[in-house]
């Protein structure tokens, strides 16, 4: 089993990493959640990743939490 480590606030490239882990329906339900909230045009991407990761951090996400999440079981 292999295990990342990921120090927070994660990159959009951990975080694409995350997503793609996400089974079909998964993905699904984080698009309708991202359409739900339509983009601020003044926010760059970094800062989209930022304010999701700290979103992410103030419901309880640690880092023991996301790499539990990240583990590869393949």
């Amino acid at each position: 089993m292999n295990q990342k480590t990921y120090q927070l606030p994660l990159t959009f490239e951990q975080i694409i990493n995350l997503v793609l882990q996400l089974t079909a329906q998964e993905q699904e339900q984080l698009i309708q959640e991202i359409k739900k909230h339509p983009a601020n045009k003044d926010e760059d991407l970094p800062r989209v990743f930022d304010r999701i990761s700290r979103n992410a951090q103030a419901k309880g996400l640690t880092e023991d939490i996301l790499e539990e999440l990240l583990v590869d079981e393949s």
